[in-house]
């Protein structure tokens, strides 16, 4: 009984992702309308429909003027909060933002921003919005990975409140920002999915809601577990008395040039003298007579999902130690580099091994291609 329920609960999922991809089309913006707005009483607002049906009834009855006289108060009082409801709710705008990658073992976020809508610039949306998933990824026909059903309904039932601003000025609701946080267990990347967002200002006796999906995708890199790892050093191909350029400085270095600063440098190479003059935030490089470069390497024999981890452990570990290295796994090869940018893009290529091999742009290495044997260990 309970796999026919789960058959037609997942039918019924599917064929209301497909209807709403029609009639909500997926956008990275969204302002609210008459197509994407879905409203009908709450429970407070049906207890109050009952209510208002028996003192109908009972004035009826006992042909009492004033119980009839309150009842259609109530009845008044529902019609009017049914328009103002929709009306209050078809002011809302949101705007989603590239989310960042993380970790699977960590929690991701994808960051609305509350923009004015294209059809009431003065005015904004009140109350407390209430933000679900109603599922994480996407479904789709290109090779993009999914998670567990399991996984996934268990994450689309948390329900995430955000208050808004109010109408007192918009201005200030323009710079609002709602995080709303999602799980994702594995490794990949992945088209997230639509979010229910939903509404009961003023009186809660109805609820405005609707389905949006952002057309957003996220890398979640694999989860970074230590493990032994081959080291190759890969000697320099010019000779002995080349000069190469590195990001640290130390004593038997010159500088070299000044380079735009990426996020996840070291403050000790920003050239202060630049940023208090004029702003721009800028980062030493200096020259070195030598610069060693490594590959980090696994068996082909190992466990895929454990080199993975170990392999995104040390590149994490070796960027916080700003050394040069490159990475050779099954197929994957990256030419040695260094700073933040060098590692995420190490992270995605690891995170998306199997999956989308063919994508990669990065510049491959070949260890047959050195001049002197190289110094393999493993740690």
């Amino acid at each position: 009984m309970r796999k026919v329920l789960a058959v037609l609960s997942n039918h019924f999922q599917r064929r209301l992702l497909k209807w709403l991809d029609k009639r909500v089309p997926a956008s990275h913006e969204h302002h609210l309308n008459l197509n994407s707005i879905f409203i009908l009483p709450s429970g407070f607002g049906w207890s109050f429909i009952i209510l208002s049906l028996c003192l109908f009834l009972l004035g009826t009855n006992y042909q009492n003027n004033l119980m009839l006289l309150l009842s259609y108060l109530c009845l008044s009082i529902m019609l009017l909060t049914l328009f103002y409801t929709h009306q209050n709710f078809a002011r809302l705008a949101l705007k989603a933002l590239p989310p960042s990658s993380f970790h699977c073992n960590l929690d991701g976020e994808i960051k609305l921003k509350v923009i004015p809508h294209a059809n009431a610039q003065s005015k904004a949306c009140n109350g407390v919005l209430s933000i679900k998933w109603l599922s994480i990824v996407r479904p789709t026909r290109t090779p993009v990975k999914t998670v567990n059903d399991k996984d996934e309904n268990l994450a689309s039932l948390q329900s995430y409140s955000f208050p808004l601003t109010g109408n007192s000025n918009p201005q200030k609701n323009q710079k609002q920002t709602l995080n709303v946080p999602f799980q994702i267990p594995t490794r990949g990347r992945y088209a997230l999915g639509r979010m229910t967002i939903a509404c009961d200002f003023p009186l809660g006796l109805y609820k405005c809601w609707t389905h949006l999906d952002f057309d957003q995708q996220v890398i979640v890199y694999a989860k970074p577990q230590e493990g032994p790892i081959i080291v190759d050093k890969l000697a320099n191909t010019d000779d002995s008395d080349s000069v190469s350029q590195v990001n640290a400085p130390t004593s038997n270095e010159d500088f070299y040039a000044l380079n735009d600063y990426e996020i996840g440098q070291p403050l000790n190479r920003v050239s202060w003298k630049h940023v208090a003059k004029n702003g721009n935030w800028v980062s030493k490089s200096f020259t070195s007579l030598q610069c060693d470069s490594f590959v980090l390497s696994m068996p082909s024999s190992a466990d895929t999902e454990t080199a993975i981890s170990a392999l995104t452990s040390a590149a994490i570990s070796w960027t916080s130690a700003d050394r040069v290295f490159g990475i050779q796994y099954k197929g994957l090869s990256i030419a040695p580099n260094q700073g933040a940018k060098h590692m995420h893009e190490c992270l995605s290529a690891l995170a998306c091994l199997n999956n989308h091999a063919s994508q990669s742009t990065i510049t491959p290495i070949s260890l047959s291609s050195k001049k002197k044997n190289p110094m393999r260990s493993v740690i």
